[in-house]
């Protein structure tokens, strides 16, 4: 195949993979919103002078990072209902949004221990290296956005269930390596941007509090 009918075949298909791509962005988003706010409700739990609430959050913490997402995403996809009643309306429950609930998880437990330190930071009047965590967190949603195309399994039409629908759609083999690549360029334009700017802005939070620097000591 010439490479000018390859160039043709991608530049057609863009708006279709561009608006599959946007399904992985949503999802990833979606998915560190629920796991920050849960994942910062334990951080705040682990620092309580309760003991058995700091312990519970600690259990809590170590098995949200111990569970395995992509599994958790087939338990989810089979547990949730495609579709649930309200006051005798349907409504459905989309898929992509059970594949947030699945990546939020992960979530959870790094934000828990990342936002535990930055709260200890900060306890001890540290701010600059309390906000080493948004870096941190950043950095994280570069995995989750990668993390996210696990999602074509269980049916969300994100940007490598669409390449397989180009594929298919344009005749196989001959474009399979050219579609994917072309894929991973829409992976490698989001991120390294954002993993550019975080490394800069952790450099220089770094070399504000110095490197030695150690997290306080929690209660």
């Amino acid at each position: 195949m010439a490479a000018t009918e390859i160039v043709t075949i991608l530049l057609t298909w863009t708006p279709f993979l561009a608006g599959g791509f946007a399904w992985n962005i949503l999802i990833s988003l979606v998915a560190m919103i629920i796991g920050t706010v849960f994942g910062a409700l334990l951080a705040r739990l682990r620092l309580s002078g309760r003991k058995p609430l700091a312990r519970a959050s600690l259990v809590l913490t170590e098995l949200t990072r111990n569970i395995p997402t992509f599994v958790f995403l087939f338990y989810l996809a089979f547990l949730i209902p495609a579709e649930f009643e309200v006051a005798g309306q349907l409504y459905a429950f989309p898929a992509w949004l059970k594949a947030s609930l699945a990546l939020s998880v992960a979530v959870v437990g790094f934000v828990s221990d990342n936002l535990l330190v930055a709260l200890q930071y900060r306890r001890s009047n540290n701010h600059a290296a309390a906000l080493l965590f948004i870096p941190s967190w950043t950095t994280y949603l570069l995995i989750i956005v990668m993390a996210s195309s696990t999602a074509s399994v269980i049916g969300v039409g994100e940007i490598v269930s669409r390449c397989n629908v180009v594929i298919a759609a344009v005749g196989g083999d001959e474009t399979m390596l050219w579609v994917y690549t072309y894929a991973i360029c829409y992976f490698l334009a989001f991120s390294f941007p954002l993993s550019w700017a975080m490394g800069y802005a952790r450099k220089h939070l770094l070399a504000r509090i110095g490197v030695t620097a150690s997290p306080a000591t929690g209660a």
